[in-house]
């Protein structure tokens, strides 16, 4: 079956599959102690090895808390801080994927509402680029000459 018709059986069961428009977030807390592979993959950033490390570890010992979760091999604390609202170590799983459309951020509030800085100090001219042989300072053009060169 081709990728067209699965697209419009999809669309005719009004099935949509993300797009770039949309995206899958996640509701609801996953138990770590109790929840099923599948419901452990719902987490984002745990795949299917990281998944058997968390069931090797609880069935050893069940969660007490949380923070246990970054003892498993291939999870950080940093990882365990973004999931934290995912998260729980007693009740049920309630955790879902959610498709939804991304809405359009907002833009800033236009720049008259905010008042223009008046510049400290004006802006000076710019020099033209020195031309072959010509000194690049100033400072190094006078008329009495320098110590090196002899008065012109």
């Amino acid at each position: 079956m081709s990728r067209n018709c699965v697209l419009t059986l999809m669309f005719m069961l009004g099935v949509v599959p993300p797009t770039r428009a949309q995206k899958a977030t996640l509701e609801g807390v996953v138990n770590i102690n109790t929840a099923s592979p599948e419901e452990l993959r719902l987490l984002p950033g745990i795949g299917p090895a990281r998944i058997r490390n968390v069931l090797a570890y609880r069935h050893k010992h069940p969660f007490r808390t949380v923070e246990e979760l970054a003892r498993i091999k291939g999870i950080g604390r940093k990882m365990v801080r973004r999931m934290r609202v995912h998260l729980a170590v007693n009740g049920p799983t309630t955790a879902q994927k959610i498709i939804r459309p991304v809405s359009p951020v907002a833009p800033p509030p236009a720049a008259a509402a905010q008042p223009a800085r008046p510049q400290s100090r004006p802006v000076p001219a710019q020099r033209p680029a020195p031309r072959k042989g010509e000194p690049a300072h100033q400072a190094i053009v006078s008329s009495r000459g320098s110590s090196c060169l002899p008065p012109p």
